[in-house]
C-alpha cells in the first residue's frame, strides 16, 4: 500500500486545521474560570463602593421637622389628649390671630364619655367660649350622643349686600354674636354609616360693628329693609336631621376614601315669627390617591339651600349662606357673596414635597343665588392657586393658601384642610 504525499500547501493547511481547533478547545476550557473571575471582580467593585458611599444626610430643616414629629411637639401644644393644652384658632376668618385654653378628656366613664372645653379670643376683641360631651358608642357602638354649647362673638364681620351681583366698594362690617345650644343622638346603622336627630335653641344678636374699622358699618350703607334681621333680632328653636357616610382613612389628613353627608334642618322663630325658614345642605367628598398614595386628587362638591317657610317669613342675611374665604372661593374675600342659595366646587391636586410639606393645586368654583331653582353650574365665580401644608403624623395643623380671581389675590393663613 502507498501513502500518497502532501503537498507543501496541504501540510500547512492541516496544522493552520490543527492550531484552530486546539485555540477553540483551549477557549472553551477556560470560560468557566474566566466567567468566575469576571463576577468575583464586580462583586468586589460593587462591595467597595457600597463601602466608600457614605449615609444620606437629611437637611437641616427636614431635621427639625423630624424631630417636631417624633416629639409629636405640635399634637402635645395643641391636641395633647388629656389635660389642659393651648389651642389655635377656631374664630371666624378675619377676627385676627387667635388662641387659648382647651382642657379635655377622653377617659371619663372608663372611655365611654368624652369631655373638650376651650376659650379663644383673637386680637380683634373677638371671642369663643365652648363646652362639649359626647358618648361616640353608646350601646356597645351602637348609638351615639353628643352634646355641644357655644359662644361667640364676632365685632367685624363683612357684609357687600344680596346676591351674586354685589360690589366690593360695597365692603361694610357688622357685630354678629350668637349662642348655640343643642345636642344630637343617633343610630350606627354599619359601618362608616350613621344616621341622627339634632335639636336645640339658637339666640342671634347683630348690631354695629367696631367703631375703629376703617370701613363703613353695615347699617349706614344698606337700607334696612334690603337687610333681613339687620334691625330686629330673633331667638330661634332648631331641629334637624342629617345622615352621614364616612369612609376617609384619616379625617384630619386623608389621603383615600370619601365622605357623603347631608342635614335638613328647621329654623323656627320663636319671637318674632317672621324668620320662619329650612336650609338643606348636602356635601360629597372623594380622595383619589396614586403612587402609593403621595400624591392625591381632593375633590369635593357642596350646596345649601333655604325654604321661607310661608308667603310672610325671610330669611335673616347672617344665617344666609356665604361664599369666599379660605374654605371655599380662596382668590375673594371672606363672605363676598350671601344669598339664600349656594353651590362650591373645590379641587386639589395634593403632593408630599417633603417631610412635614404638603403642596397642593387648587381650582374652585361657586356661587350664590337668591332662588333655588338657579343653583346650577352656569356663571360660577372661579379661583385658582396653591397652597403649603405642614402636617405631623399625616394631619394637616397649619396650612397657607395663595388664591387668585379677577376680583383679588388673596394669602390664607389658617389651621386645617379646607375640607
Amino acid at each position: 500500500m502507498q501513502f500518497q504525499r502532501r503537498t507543501p500547501s496541504a501540510r500547512r493547511r492541516f496544522r493552520l486545521l490543527w492550531l484552530v481547533t486546539l485555540c477553540v478547545l483551549a477557549s472553551a476550557l477556560s470560560l468557566p474560570a474566566q466567567h468566575a473571575t469576571r463576577a468575583e471582580a464586580i462583586q468586589a467593585a460593587r462591595k467597595k463602593k457600597q463601602e466608600s458611599i457614605e449615609p444620606e444626610q437629611a437637611s437641616k430643616w427636614e431635621r427639625r421637622l423630624n424631630l417636631v414629629k417624633d416629639r409629636r411637639l405640635i399634637e402635645r401644644l395643641t391636641n395633647g389628649g388629656n389635660g389642659l393644652t393651648v389651642v389655635l384658632g377656631g374664630l371666624a376668618v378675619g377676627q385676627g390671630f387667635a388662641l387659648g385654653p382647651q382642657y379635655s378628656r377622653g377617659d371619663l366613664a372608663g372611655g365611654a364619655l368624652k369631655l373638650r372645653t376651650s376659650a379663644r379670643y383673637g386680637f380683634s376683641n373677638a371671642y369663643l367660649i365652648d363646652f362639649e360631651l359626647g358618648a361616640p358608642e353608646l350601646a356597645g357602638g351602637a348609638l351615639f350622643t353628643n352634646f355641644l354649647a357655644i359662644h361667640e362673638n364676632y365685632p367685624r364681620i363683612d357684609y357687600y349686600g344680596p346676591g351674586p351681583d354685589s360690589k366690593l366698594e360695597d365692603r361694610t362690617h357688622f357685630l354678629r354674636e350668637t349662642t348655640d345650644v343643642g345636642g344630637e343622638f343617633g343610630v350606627n346603622l354599619f359601618k362608616n354609616m350613621r344616621i341622627g336627630v339634632g335639636g336645640g335653641i339658637l339666640l342671634a344678636n347683630v348690631g354695629p360693628g367696631n367703631a375703629e374699622e376703617d370701613r363703613p358699618r353695615t347699617e349706614d350703607v344698606f337700607a334696612l329693609a334690603a337687610v333681613p334681621g339687620l334691625a330686629e333680632q330673633t331667638n330661634f328653636l332648631k331641629g334637624s336631621l342629617f345622615a352621614d357616610y364616612d369612609w376617609r382613612d384619616n379625617p384630619l389628613g386623608p389621603r383615600n376614601g370619601g365622605r357623603y353627608f347631608s342635614r335638613f334642618t328647621y329654623f323656627d322663630d320663636n319671637d318674632l315669627d317672621r324668620y320662619n325658614f329650612r336650609q338643606l345642605h348636602v356635601e360629597a367628598q372623594q380622595y383619589l390617591p396614586f403612587f402609593n398614595q403621595r400624591r392625591i386628587i381632593a375633590l369635593r362638591a357642596a350646596s345649601t339651600m333655604s325654604f321661607e317657610n310661608g308667603a310672610g317669613s325671610t330669611i335673616p342675611f347672617y344665617l344666609q349662606p356665604n361664599l369666599g374665604g379660605s374654605d371655599d372661593l380662596r382668590g375673594f374675600r371672606q363672605y363676598r357673596f350671601y344669598d339664600d342659595n349656594e353651590i362650591i366646587f373645590n379641587a386639589e391636586y395634593r403632593w408630599e414635597s417633603f417631610t412635614g410639606l404638603d403642596m397642593a393645586l387648587f381650582f374652585d368654583a361657586g356661587k350664590v343665588v337668591p332662588k333655588t331653582s338657579q343653583v346650577n353650574f352656569h356663571d360660577l365665580e372661579a379661583t385658582a392657586g396653591f397652597g403649603l401644608r405642614f402636617n405631623v403624623r399625616n394631619s394637616t395643623f397649619m396650612r397657607f393658601d395663595f388664591g387668585f380671581s379677577h376680583e383679588s389675590a388673596r394669602v390664607w393663613f389658617t389651621f386645617g384642610n379646607p375640607f
